[in-house]
C-alpha cells in the first residue's frame, strides 16, 4: 500500500491530531505547530512556540478537540501550559506537580484537561479557568499515560508501577486499580462497550472490561516497547506501532494479530492517528515525515484485478489488506463469485462440463476456492446418475447419493425432489384422519418409503398420527411451551414446516425485543420476553433481555422519584445503565452545574459553590466531587496569598490550620506549607486536630479559609 501524501518538515513529530474540520494540527520536537488542510493536502498555517523542547516518545503533550489548545509539559519546570492556538498565547500554567510532567491529555469533549506526574501525581484541571478542579488517586512511580472516555465519566491512569487507576471523573471517586502487566504502562486508549486497551514497555497490549476491574484479552505482543496505537472508526481493527518502523494489525472483534507488516517505513514511527470519515491513517515519524495512508486505497488495485479477472491477485490483496472487506470492490468480487456458482450449477445441471470448468478457470488459481470447485466437479461427476433417479422417482437411491455428495443439494432437482415430498406429505397429513383414505396415504408417500430422513416421518403419521394434529394446534395457537416439548420428544418433527415457521416467528421476536431495547420501550420488551421465554434457543438471551429491562423500568422509576443515591448506587453496580438517555440527562444537568461551580473555583469562592450545587449535597456519590471544587477554592485562596506576597505570618498559619480542622492533611495542602517555608514562614501544626473528609457538608464552611472557624 503506498501513502496517499507524504509531508517533510525534518523535525522529529511528537502528535498529530485530526480536529474535525478537515485539518490536521502537527507537533513537532521543537514545538512547531502546523495544519494540514487534508481537502487540498496543504500547509494552511502554523508558528513556533518558544519553550523548550518536548519528548518525542512519550505523552507529554497533547492537543484539545477541535484545535483550541495545545498542552505541553515543561521541561524542567515541573510545569504544564496550556498554549491557545487561536490567539497564539499561553492561556494557563498548570502546577502542584513536584517533578515533571510525564503525561497530558485532554478530554474528549475539551471541559478538561488532566496531567501526570514523575511525582506519582494526576490532576484534572479546567481548560476554561485553568484550575485544578480535581486529583486523581496517586500511584508509586511516574504517571506515564492518561486517558479519558468517550463519554466523559471516566478517566485512566497508568504507571512505571505497572498499574492503571481508574478514577469516576464525575464523581471524582476511584473505581479500581488494574494490574496485570509486566512492564511500565506507555499508553491507554478506552473502547466503547466498558472496553480499554493498554500498552506496556515490553509491548504488551491488555484488553479490560474497566467496568469490573478484570481482563478480558492478551492480544499478542508487539515486538518492542508500546509507542502508540490506534482503532478505525468502527473500533474492528487496532493499529499499534512498537518502537521501530513496522505498523502491527490486530483484529479486535478475533483477538488475534492480522499481520506484523501491515505497513513498513523507513524511519522510527513516533505517533499515529486515524480518521473515520476518510478512512485514513496518519503517522508520524523520528526523521520528521507525516505519511498519509488511505487504508482502502487498494481498492483501485483490487478493481483492477477484479476487471482482468485475476482473482488471485485480488483475494491475495484482500488478505494482506483485510480492511478491503468494507470496500465496495470486495463486495463485487464476492458478487461475481456467488453468481459464478449460482451459473455453474445450472450448467451442471444440464451436463455442460465444459463451460463450468472455462467459468471457474478464473477462479481456480485461488486456493479457498480451488478446494470447493474441485470437489463439486468431483460431485456431479455422477450427476448425470442422481439426475435419472430423480426422473424416475427412485428416491431413496437419489437421496442416497445426495447425501454423498453435498453439491447435488442446491440443484433444482433435488429441490424438486423435496417438492415434492412436502407436498405427498402435506396432503397425507390431511388424509391420514380419514379411514377410508389410508391406502390413498399410502400411494402418496410410496416414492419416498426407504428415504432414511422420512421414515421416521411416514412411521409416526400411521402410528401417532396425532402428534401432527397437536403440532399444528400448538403453533396456531402460539403455545409454544407445548410446541417444543413436542420437538424434544419426537425430533423427526424438526423436518416439518411448522417447525421452520416457528423458528422464523422466533428469529423476528428477538430481532424487534432488541430493537425496542435500543429505542428504550422497555415495557413492550417485556411482553416478547414471555413468548420468546419458551423457545430453547433464546432461553439465556431472554433472560438477559428481561433483566435488563426490568432494571431499566426500575431505574428509571428511581430516577422518577428523585431517589438518587439509589440511582447512582445502581449505576455503579450495573454500568451499562450509564448509557441509558434518562441516565445522559441526569448527567448533564449535574455537568452544567459544575462547569458553572469550577468558575467558582478560579475566584476562591466556597460559598458560592455549596449554593450553585446545595442540590446535590444529599448525593453521597457527588460529595466527593463537590469536596474537591470546595478544596481547591480553598486552596487557591491561601496560594493567591503567598503569590501576592502581602501575608503576615499569623494569616498564612490560619489558613493552613484552617484546612487541615476542615479537610485533614492532603498532598497539595503539604505543598502549600513546603513553599511558606520556603518564603520564611514557620508554620506552627502544634495541637493541630485534623478534620473528617467524610463530614465536611455537616460543618458551616467560612467563606475564607482564613476566617474564624
Amino acid at each position: 500500500m503506498n501513502p496517499k501524501k507524504i509531508f517533510t518538515i525534518n523535525t522529529a513529530i511528537s502528535k498529530i491530531k485530526y480536529i474535525q474540520n478537515g485539518e490536521i494540527i502537527v507537533v513537532d520536537e521543537k514545538n512547531t505547530i502546523r495544519r494540514y488542510d487534508l481537502e487540498h493536502f496543504k500547509l494552511s498555517g502554523g508558528f513556533k512556540i518558544k519553550l523548550p523542547e518536548n519528548r518525542v516518545y512519550g505523552n507529554n503533550v497533547d492537543i484539545s478537540p477541535h484545535g483550541k489548545f495545545m498542552g505541553l509539559g515543561i521541561k524542567d519546570k515541573n510545569k504544564a501550559v496550556l498554549f491557545n492556538l487561536t490567539t497564539k498565547k499561553p492561556a494557563f500554567t498548570l502546577g502542584w506537580h513536584k517533578g515533571e510532567i510525564e503525561a497530558i491529555e485532554f478530554d474528549k469533549q475539551g471541559h478538561y484537561v488532566a496531567t501526570g506526574g514523575v511525582d506519582g501525581r494526576a490532576y484534572v484541571w479546567s481548560t476554561k479557568t485553568g484550575k485544578m478542579v480535581g486529583t486523581l488517586a496517586p500511584h508509586s512511580d511516574y504517571v506515564t499515560s492518561i486517558g479519558f472516555s468517550k463519554n466523559g465519566y471516566w478517566v485512566a491512569t497508568g504507571s512505571y508501577d505497572k498499574s492503571i487507576s481508574i478514577t469516576n471523573l464525575s464523581s471524582m471517586q476511584f473505581a479500581f486499580k488494574l494490574r496485570g502487566h509486566q512492564g511500565a504502562i506507555l499508553k491507554i486508549k478506552f473502547l466503547n462497550n466498558f472496553h480499554l486497551i493498554t500498552g506496556d514497555k515490553q509491548g504488551e497490549l491488555v484488553l479490560w472490561d474497566y467496568s469490573k476491574g478484570k481482563v478480558l484479552n492478551r492480544l499478542p505482543n508487539l515486538t518492542n516497547q508500546v509507542v502508540d496505537f490506534i482503532t478505525d472508526g468502527e473500533e474492528k481493527y487496532l493499529f499499534a506501532a512498537p518502537k521501530g518502523k513496522n505498523i502491527f494489525l490486530y483484529d479486535l472483534e478475533k483477538k488475534e494479530l492480522i499481520t506484523n507488516d501491515y505497513i513498513k517505513l523507513t524511519s522510527n514511527i513516533t505517533c499515529l492517528e486515524f480518521i473515520p470519515e476518510l478512512h485514513y491513517l496518519i503517522i508520524g515519524t523520528a526523521d520528521g515525515i507525516i505519511y498519509i495512508y488511505d487504508i482502502l486505497s487498494d481498492e483501485k488495485d483490487l478493481e483492477t484485478f477484479i476487471a482482468n479477472k485475476k482473482y488471485d491477485k485480488a483475494y491475495e490483496l484482500v488478505f494482506k489488506n483485510p480492511l478491503l472487506h468494507q470496500s465496495d470492490a470486495y463486495h463485487k468480487l464476492e458478487d461475481i463469485w456467488s453468481q459464478t456458482l449460482e451459473r455453474c450449477y445450472k450448467l451442471l445441471e444440464n451436463s455442460q462440463m465444459d463451460v463450468v470448468k472455462q467459468l471457474f478457470e478464473p477462479f481456480m488459481v485461488v486456493s479457498s476456492k480451488r478446494m470447493l470447485i474441485q470437489a463439486m466437479l468431483k460431485d456431479f461427476a455422477e450427476f448425470d446418475k442422481f439426475k435419472l433417479l430423480v426422473t424416475k422417482k427412485k428416491y431413496p437411491l437419489a437421496y442416497s447419493l445426495a447425501n454423498q455428495h453435498k453439491s447435488f443439494k442446491d440443484t433444482i432437482y433435488y429441490k424438486h425432489m423435496e417438492k415434492e415430498w412436502k407436498k405427498a406429505f402435506t396432503q397425507a397429513r390431511k388424509l391420514i384422519f380419514d379411514k377410508t383414505k389410508e391406502d390413498v396415504v399410502k400411494n402418496l408417500l410410496k416414492p419416498f418409503r426407504g428415504v432414511s430422513e422420512k421414515t421416521p416421518l411416514i412411521q409416526s403419521l400411521f402410528s401417532e398420527k396425532e402428534i401432527y394434529k397437536l403440532l399444528r394446534i400448538k403453533f396456531q395457537k402460539k403455545e409454544f411451551s407445548d410446541f417444543f416439548s413436542l420437538i424434544n420428544r419426537y425430533p423427526f418433527l424438526s423436518d416439518l414446516d411448522e417447525y421452520k415457521s416457528a423458528m422464523n416467528y422466533g428469529e423476528k421476536l428477538y430481532n424487534q425485543a432488541n430493537k425496542l431495547l435500543l429505542e428504550g420501550n422497555y415495557h413492550k420488551i417485556l411482553n416478547y420476553t414471555k413468548v420468546l421465554e419458551d423457545f430453547p434457543q433464546y432461553k439465556d438471551s431472554v433472560k438477559e433481555l428481561e433483566t435488563k429491562s426490568n432494571l431499566i423500568l426500575n431505574f428509571v422509576s428511581l430516577i422518577a422519584s428523585k431517589d438518587y443515591n439509589k440511582v447512582y448506587r445502581l449505576v455503579k453496580e450495573i454500568p451499562f445503565l450509564e448509557e441509558t438517555e434518562d441516565f445522559k440527562h441526569l448527567e448533564n444537568s449535574w455537568r452544567n452545574k459544575v462547569f458553572q461551580a469550577e468558575e467558582l473555583v478560579s475566584t476562591g469562592e466556597p460559598k458560592k459553590i455549596l449554593k450553585e450545587l446545595e442540590n446535590y449535597i444529599p448525593i453521597e456519590e457527588k460529595r466527593t466531587k463537590i469536596l474537591e471544587l470546595i478544596k481547591s477554592a480553598y486552596l487557591n485562596q491561601i496560594l493567591d496569598l503567598l503569590k501576592s506576597r502581602n501575608f503576615t505570618e499569623e494569616s498564612l498559619n490560619k489558613g493552613i490550620k484552617n484546612y487541615l480542622r476542615l479537610f485533614g492533611f492532603d498532598l497539595e495542602i503539604s505543598d502549600l506549607i513546603e513553599i511558606s517555608k520556603k518564603a520564611n514562614v514557620e508554620i506552627d501544626l502544634t495541637n493541630v486536630k485534623e478534620g473528617n473528609r467524610e463530614n465536611w457538608y455537616k460543618i458551616n464552611l467560612p467563606e475564607s479559609i482564613f476566617d474564624n472557624i
